[in-house]
């Protein structure tokens, strides 16, 4: 009688894609979405959290594709060895995303002296009331240089790739612009992408910093989360990639669309 001899075989995790609604701090919503290595022909295993795993990768250098109706559209060039390799994403929501109309955004055509639009310029809104401040260091001290920061009563979800402006207490009020690279514990403690250039004492307060891109036809929306502050100011800022940044200052209204017409950049 002949045996059959049963091979199981495993797969080996290469490159996990963690991607977030960075608008809704949750998973994309998006069924289209469509995730990627350039030039190789299997696809990934997608969960509905969001994850992306590709299995069993050659090491050597790839580049990760992602395209979407909702969400401009990202590249990275992603580097993968022997063992595993973690890439979080926040995605950035279009201005075709199919936002709710009790939202709260602002909305705008940018061009330049000729009425051409600018595109895939960086765009934030930087909020500056301290009404508006979503959390508070943690710590007694924390020293210049440091690479983590710990948060007390932090009242949005924050994670990888989410902005902030660290204002520190007394009169110097010292303040700069900080971004999360990782999660370290889970709405308490974050790595940053760049070391602090200044210390900061207990109380130092975070506020956001939405960030998005100018369409291909200059065309911008910023979301803010909800509030419960009915109306606060933002400092809404374009930089082109050949420019200065272009500063205008804007009241936000809770639930309502500020449409600024065309913005023309000097």
């Amino acid at each position: 009688m002949e045996q059959l001899r049963i091979v199981r075989m495993k797969s080996r995790v290469s490159l996990v894609v963690l991607l977030r609604d960075s608008f809704l701090a949750a998973p994309p919503s998006d069924r289209k979405l469509e995730v990627r290595l350039a030039n190789y022909p299997r696809r990934p295993v997608g969960k509905p959290d969001g994850t992306y795993i590709f299995n069993d990768l050659e090491p050597g250098e790839y580049k990760l594709e992602i395209d979407s109706t909702y969400y401009f559209r990202e590249t990275r060039l992603i580097s993968v060895s022997t063992g595993n390799v973690i890439v979080q994403l926040p995605l950035l929501p279009l201005p075709s995303y199919p936002y709710r109309p009790s939202d709260t955004l602002i909305r705008a055509m940018v061009t330049n002296a000729s009425g051409n639009p600018v595109r895939g310029a960086l765009v934030t809104a930087a909020l500056s009331s301290e009404e508006c401040a979503v959390g508070r260091l943690a710590e007694e001290e924390t020293p210049e240089g440091a690479a983590e920061i710990a948060v007390s009563g932090l009242s949005v979800p924050a994670g990888c790739g989410d902005t902030f402006v660290l204002v520190g207490r007394g009169a110097k009020e010292t303040r700069e612009t900080v971004r999360i690279h990782d999660t370290i514990e889970y709405q308490k403690r974050f790595r940053l992408e760049r070391p602090l250039a200044a210390a900061y004492s207990r109380g130092s307060m975070l506020l956001p910093v939405y960030r998005t891109r100018t369409t291909e036809r200059g065309e911008i929306a910023v979301a803010f989360p909800g509030s419960a502050v009915e109306a606060y100011p933002a400092s809404l800022s374009v930089r082109a990639q050949d420019g200065e940044p272009a500063v205008m200052d804007v009241t936000v209204r809770q639930g309502v669309t500020v449409n600024l017409g065309t913005w023309v950049l000097k």
